[in-house]
């Protein structure tokens, strides 16, 4: 069966780690070939936002696949690029980045890195990291970076400056990869794309074993969390112990 027989599913997305009929969902609101993927990222407590694979994402004659730099820097001209384009020669699922962990975070990462023998940006074409609008709080240009807190004390006054804000440094790096695709605000603000390139003789079976392999190289995040969890127990421990240590001197 092609992709270009896949008639697309109208179904409004919902976060499926809160439900507990999540697998018998996924096969009413994803399409055929992401459903086995998505349960896979479900059972590894990834959440998925929004996918794609149906004959909408397949290019018709005089088209060209979206690629990022089409995108990038575009969301101050009209009109503006929408989370469709990213589908556009590509079948597509969008993650939550912010509940991804470190390990997994640090994988997409590596993989948009990918460069081939002549240099082309083989991630990149793969992998998109997404806001759907630039963010430009304080709280957010500090977490990122972009602002320091030496730098703000000399533009603004010391109680209009939030507190206590330390750097993230793989939300810095997603901020430094990002564009700029609208989309409902309702889903997360920081969300990473995942692709595969289609054409019209792509097969569901061929896109079904590309993001399952793809969702296969994530790490399970329960077991990742109690990692977690327990390495931040260990460090307060730690530093409490050496707390006690000073305090006995």
């Amino acid at each position: 069966m092609l992709i270009s027989e896949i008639e697309p599913i109208g179904n409004v997305g919902i976060n499926l780690l809160s439900e507990e009929d999540a697998k018998s969902i996924i096969d009413k609101i994803i399409e055929l070939p992401l459903r086995n993927a998505c349960k896979i990222f479900l059972e590894k407590g990834i959440e998925t936002v929004m996918s794609s694979a149906n004959r909408n994402n397949v290019l018709q004659t005089g088209e060209r696949p979206t690629e990022r730099e089409d995108v990038y820097g575009q969301q101050w001209f009209y009109p503006s690029p929408t989370f469709k384009d990213a589908g556009k020669g590509y079948s597509w699922i969008m993650l939550n980045f912010d509940s991804l962990s470190d390990s997994n975070k640090d994988l997409l990462f590596s993989i948009e890195g990918i460069t081939g023998n002549n240099g082309e940006k083989i991630g990149e074409r793969i992998i998109w990291f997404v806001h759907p609008f630039e963010i430009g709080n304080l709280d957010y240009k500090i977490r990122t970076g972009q602002y320091s807190y030496e730098f703000l004390r000399t533009a603004l006054e010391e109680k209009e400056i939030p507190k206590d804000i330390s750097v993230d440094e793989r939300l810095s790096k997603f901020e430094e990869r990002h564009v700029v695709l609208a989309y409902n605000d309702r889903y997360p603000r920081n969300t990473v794309i995942l692709r595969m390139p289609i054409k019209d003789t792509t097969t569901v079976d061929e896109v079904e074993e590309y993001f399952t392999k793809f969702a296969m190289c994530f790490k399970d995040q329960h077991e990742l969390n109690q990692e977690q969890k327990e390495t931040a127990t260990s460090k307060k421990q730690e530093r409490k112990q050496k707390e006690i240590e000073g305090d006995s001197r």
